[in-house]
């Protein structure tokens, strides 16, 4: 009578265990999106991540021209694991591909002349050479952006920011 019951509890755990992942394993996930303004104007390449305050899961997503971005967990926009997040929002700038291969062919071709030096600062980045964020600095760092969020289980997951 024991091992029966010993089973049935195994048995038991194992569905409720099913019914917090899915089939590869990883939690349950929610689809979640929303947009990224910057003084009401819609952010084009933004990098939005939800890190999962209790937990170890983190969910990313970029946003288009219109400022809108769905977020991926373990797969291409699968949502967040249900939870409370802290929320970081960035946007790189990078120098123009084609600007810095214009510039490398006239060096190589001797364009710019013997003595051409590149100056110091590279456009599109912070002075110790690392790409520059072209929005306020708060955001890029969750534990200074004040921006929060909780993914639901049912219901719609969409979260707006406006950034000022």
């Amino acid at each position: 009578m024991f091992y029966w019951r010993v089973s049935v509890l195994l048995l038991l755990l194992t569905f409720v265990a099913a019914g917090c992942s899915d089939s590869s394993g990883h939690p349950k996930t929610y689809a979640v999106t929303g947009s990224v303004k910057l003084n009401g104007k819609p952010v084009d390449g933004a990098t939005v991540i939800f890190k999962l305050i209790e937990g170890k899961e983190s969910a990313i997503g970029s946003t288009d021209a219109n400022g809108e971005y769905s977020l991926s967990t373990f797969g291409p926009s699968d949502g967040a694991v249900a939870g409370q997040y802290a929320i970081s929002i960035s946007k790189l700038a990078a120098p123009p591909a084609a600007a810095k291969q214009l510039v490398q062919g006239q060096i190589q071709s001797g364009e710019l002349g013997d003595s051409y030096a590149p100056p110091a600062g590279k456009e599109g980045a912070a002075s110790d050479g690392a790409p520059k964020n072209l929005l306020p600095a708060k955001y890029a760092n969750d534990q200074t952006s004040a921006l929060r969020a909780t993914v639901a289980t049912s219901g719609t997951n969409r979260f707006d920011f406006d950034l000022k």
